[in-house]
Parts: C-alpha cells; sequence; structure tokens
C-alpha cells in the first residue's frame, strides 16, 4: 500500500473496469476479488455507468463467500475494506452538478454494504474540449437530464472556472465525511470519500489549483506516458505529495515493442532469468507459481517506483499476471542490476525509442587505424570509420554481440573485438599491441 497525504493507505494494485463491458464485470470482479488474485482497488468513472453494477457484483462475490463459510469451506472473517475509484465527468462540472454525480457515485457503490468501501473521487478532465475528436460538447450537454441541466450553467461555457468551482464541492463533501474516515469501531458503513483528485489536469492547472485549494490533492490519475514524457508534472506532484496512478500501461508501454525492440528485449531477458528462479525456488507448484511476463515485469517495476497501476483485464491468463500477488514476487527478485537494466528500458519503450549499445574504441598504437564491423551472417568486413589518429577515441553505435575489428593502415595489425555490452550500455576497447 502507499500512506496517502491525508493518512489514508491506498493498494498500489489495482484493476480498471471503466471501459469493459457490462456483461463482464461480475465475472471479472468475483474473479479478482479471490484470495488468489486479492485485489483490494477498483478504477471506474460515473461516466461509465457501471457503479452499481460494480456494488451488486461485489455483494455478489460477499454472499456467496458467506454461503460458503456455512457450509465449512471459507474463513469467518469479514472481508477487507474495498477502494474504488471513480471519477466526475465533465458534463458535470461545477459546484452543483459536481455535488449530483458524487451523490449518485456514493448511492450506486453503497448496494448492500457487504464490505467497507473507500471512495477516492477525483475530477475526470478540468474541461470538456471541442478539439479533443471524441468530445462533443454541445451534445452531451443536451443529453443531460433536465435536473442536471437546472442545478447549475454548462461547464462547457466557462471552462476556466467549472471545474473550480467543482473543487470546491469536492472539498465540502470530503470533510463531511471526516467522521467516516476516523472510525474505528470496524462496523461496516456506507461508502465515505476517503481522498479527492484529478485526473487528466495539466500543469498550469494544477499550480492554479494549489494556489486557492483547502484540501490539497491526494491523487492524480494519468496516462502512463506521462511518467516520462512529462518531467515538469511529475516534479510537481512529488514535490505536493501528491500520489501518482497511472492508466494505459499496457498500451503505452508493451504494445510499442516494435518501435523499440532493444529496450523490449531487456525486458524480456529479464522476464525469462525470473522466471526460471520463480520456477527453482518452487519446482514441486509449478501450476500456482505467480507469473513473470515481460507485462508483469513492467508493472512489478511502476510499484516498486510507488506508482499505482489499475491494469483492465477480461482474459483470466491476464488477470494473473497483473495480479498482487505476481507482482510481490517478481519485486522480491528485482535486484539493483535488473532495477538497473530496467531503468534503461522501459523509458525507450515509453517513448517508443531504440536502444543500441555504445562502443567506443581508443587509438593507443603510434600510427592510424581504421573500424571495420564484421556482418555477422557473412564475415564480411566494412569500413565503418574514418582514419583515427594515435590518441583519438571513435564511437560506435551498434548490438551485443556484434564484432569488429581495427586494422592499421598497412594492414599488418589486426585486432578483433566482441561486443559484450548490453543495450544501453557503454564498452570501452583499446587498440593496443
Amino acid at each position: 500500500t502507499y500512506k496517502l497525504n491525508n493518512g489514508i493507505h491506498i493498494p498500489l494494485v489495482g484493476m480498471g473496469v471503466g471501459n469493459l463491458q457490462h456483461e463482464l464485470i461480475p465475472q471479472v470482479v468475483s474473479a479478482n476479488l479471490m484470495p488468489s488474485q486479492d485485489i483490494r482497488l477498483i478504477d471506474t468513472a460515473h461516466n461509465s455507468h457501471n457503479e452499481q453494477i460494480l456494488g451488486q457484483a461485489v455483494a455478489s462475490f460477499d454472499a456467496a463467500s458467506r454461503a460458503q463459510t456455512r457450509g465449512g469451506g471459507g474463513s469467518s472473517d469479514k472481508p477487507p475494506p474495498l477502494h474504488v475509484v471513480t471519477k466526475v465527468w465533465y458534463s458535470h462540472l461545477g459546484y452543483e452538478r459536481t455535488k449530483i454525480s458524487v451523490r449518485e457515485s456514493l448511492d450506486q457503490l453503497a448496494s448492500k454494504n457487504t464490505r467497507q468501501v473507500y471512495v477516492h473521487m477525483l475530477l475526470h478532465w478540468p474541461r470538456c474540449n471541442d478539439d479533443v475528436e471524441w468530445m462533443n460538447c454541445e451534445e452531451e450537454e443536451n443529453n443531460l437530464p433536465q435536473f442536471v441541466k437546472d442545478a447549475g450553467p454548462p461547464p462547457h461555457l466557462d471552462k476556466q472556472n467549472a471545474w473550480k468551482d467543482s473543487w470546491r464541492a469536492l472539498e465540502e463533501m470530503y470533510n463531511e465525511h471526516a467522521a467516516e474516515r476516523r472510525r474505528s469501531d470496524g462496523v461496516i458503513g456506507k461508502p465515505f470519500i476517503a481522498s479527492i483528485g484529478l485526473s487528466n489536469f495539466e500543469l498550469d492547472d494544477m499550480k492554479a489549483l494549489i494556489e486557492f485549494a483547502h484540501v490539497w490533492p491526494q491523487i492524480y490519475q494519468g496516462n502512463s506516458w506521462l511518467i516520462f514524457h512529462d518531467p515538469h508534472l511529475m516534479t510537481f506532484l512529488r514535490a505536493h505529495d501528491i500520489f501518482f496512478q497511472t492508466y494505459a500501461v499496457m498500451f503505452g508501454i508493451i504494445q510499442r515493442r516494435q518501435d523499440s525492440p532493444s529496450a523490449f528485449h531487456i525486458l524480456s531477458t529479464v522476464s525469462r532469468e525470473l522466471k526460471e528462479t520463480i520456477q527453482s525456488s518452487n519446482p514441486d507448484n509449478v501450476a500456482t507459481q505467480p507469473i513473470a511476463t515481460e507485462a508483469t515485469i513492467m508493472l512489478a517495476y511502476l510499484v516498486h517506483s510507488n506508482i499505482g497501476i489499475i491494469p483492465r483485464a477480461a482474459a483470466t491468463a491476464h488477470q494473473h499476471e497483473n495480479s498482487p500477488s505476481s507482482i510481490k514476487a517478481v519485486i522480491q527478485h528485482l535486484t539493483p542490476d535488473r532495477i538497473e537494466k530496467l531503468e534503461r528500458a522501459i523509458p525507450a519503450l515509453m517513448k517508443g525509442e531504440q536502444l543500441y549499445t555504445s562502443v567506443s574504441f581508443v587509438n593507443a598504437l603510434k600510427g592510424a587505424i581504421l573500424i571495420h564491423w564484421m556482418h555477422p551472417h557473412t564475415n564480411e568486413e566494412v569500413v565503418v570509420s574514418d582514419l583515427i589518429h594515435p590518441g583519438s577515441v571513435e564511437v560506435q553505435q551498434t548490438h551485443p554481440g556484434h564484432i569488429f575489428v581495427a586494422y592499421d593502415t598497412e594492414r599488418k595489425i589486426r585486432k578483433e573485438f566482441v561486443v559484450g555490452a548490453g543495450y544501453g550500455e557503454e564498452q570501452q576497447f583499446r587498440v593496443e599491441l
């Protein structure tokens, strides 16, 4: 877990159901609440229209677990608390509209109150933007229920201030739930607001918020590409102790392996090493061993960096590789050497950049030399440098295992060098007698 700036502990690993087909939600929720998966955090949004389905799915799972307990096959302990991250859509920005959205979310998540639900309430977007293809400000406004329209002016007509009024509403409702956050009697109550935060806000809006907010945000949820593409925002969040929770990890990173095959190769190498390590530590129970795929390695690296993750997965295999148990098993084996490799590979994957091995050749001879690259299949030696004079250095970008040959100008001296460094690493060769 991670301790938010208000003292609430939130799971670092969760699951997303925001855009999941409604008919799949009960099965996915049930599978992930099982002890083998042990998910304690679920991410959704009010605009996904599934909060009630989620609440009912949790209640149904808990009812089935109680029935199993009465039959002698389960634990008598009450179910652990569940954290739910949900969000106010941009059509409900503004003071009164936001309060309507929050109340609806809390009511729909309540279901049968079979376990305590900690609600983390975020503003989904700072505004509706007509320049974004899928945002339809006028159309969405026209389709709202009349009581929502009557509650406040259309937020898309006041894009700079509507979200500020929404934050004031969140602050008030957050403070109204202070007593629930302090409760320690163990009695299960209605879902309460455990924290408030933002999603998809840019740095300028974040700075503006800090200037007027009475309650600072506890959570910021954003796309995974922000981690390396927007260092200014990430620095701001760390400076203000705002927890970063990321979505779209698989789309933003794993699906970019074609753009950066060398970086993905590092991820695959670490995955293969960890699979062997995990299997050797428990060879008799292969079926129950945690998974260490490239996706699991990626998620484990983020969790190790105290970044929250909420991957969405309908398939059982993907749920297993995203599970807290698999991620925990990987983190236990993330040695400094492996972390150093991942710190080279993951930024390159996120940016879609190719990684190379950098090799330098120092001419320690008395005369000039030329560097040749040896073709790995034909052994043809191809000149890849200009004349390198004594004391000079030549740098080449290459791949692990490639072979270079240095000749003097009379081709009387021949020195062969095999690249032993990995992708993203550097290696130096001295050309000498």
